[in-house]
């Protein structure tokens, strides 16, 4: 997605709650750190609109459902013939479409095959996804259970938002 945005100056919505949640729940980084990066790069930034966005996607606005994205289960699911990837990691091509999405599951065998040697290739990736998603849930969901997080939401909403009445 960074290679695309870089390129094109654009990547989807998807793209972006994945890059942001990325960089947030499994790299552990401060949002204003990529907010203000992305900014320069998409050719359709509005403010008000990317900094809200990035603030909910990071799960630090305490309002909105915290989701941490899995992009290898993503890319499955959107990319499953890997053309995305591929497009923009080329080092990735010489690969069949589940393996360009996995690299890291290329067997000795393979390897050979293809004519790909991970780590060489291709980095070895940085972090364990599966891992880090329950870190990040574990401290995300004991801050919003907190008394301080609490408070602070039912203020924003009783603040910003209208209470619908229920016809009984």
């Amino acid at each position: 997605s960074l290679r695309c945005v870089v390129e094109t100056g654009y990547i989807n919505f998807r793209m972006r709650a994945m890059v942001t949640s990325f960089l947030t729940h499994h790299l552990f980084q401060n949002f204003t750190t990529g907010s203000s990066w992305l900014a320069k790069q998409f050719l359709d930034f509005e403010p008000g609109i990317h900094y809200g966005q990035f603030q909910m996607q990071a799960g630090f606005t305490g309002t909105n459902t915290v989701r941490v994205y899995n992009p290898t289960k993503n890319a499955h699911e959107h990319d499953t013939d890997a053309t995305f990837i591929t497009k923009y990691v080329p080092e990735l091509s010489s690969l069949p479409s589940n393996l360009a999405i996995e690299p890291w599951k290329v067997t000795p065998l393979e390897s050979q095959l293809y004519d790909f040697q991970y780590g060489k290739d291709y980095p070895e990736r940085i972090v364990d996804i599966q891992e880090t998603r329950k870190v990040a849930v574990t401290k995300l969901y004991a801050q919003r259970k907190s008394t301080l997080a609490q408070s602070e939401r039912r203020r924003i909403l009783d603040r910003h938002t209208i209470t619908r009445e229920t016809n009984e």
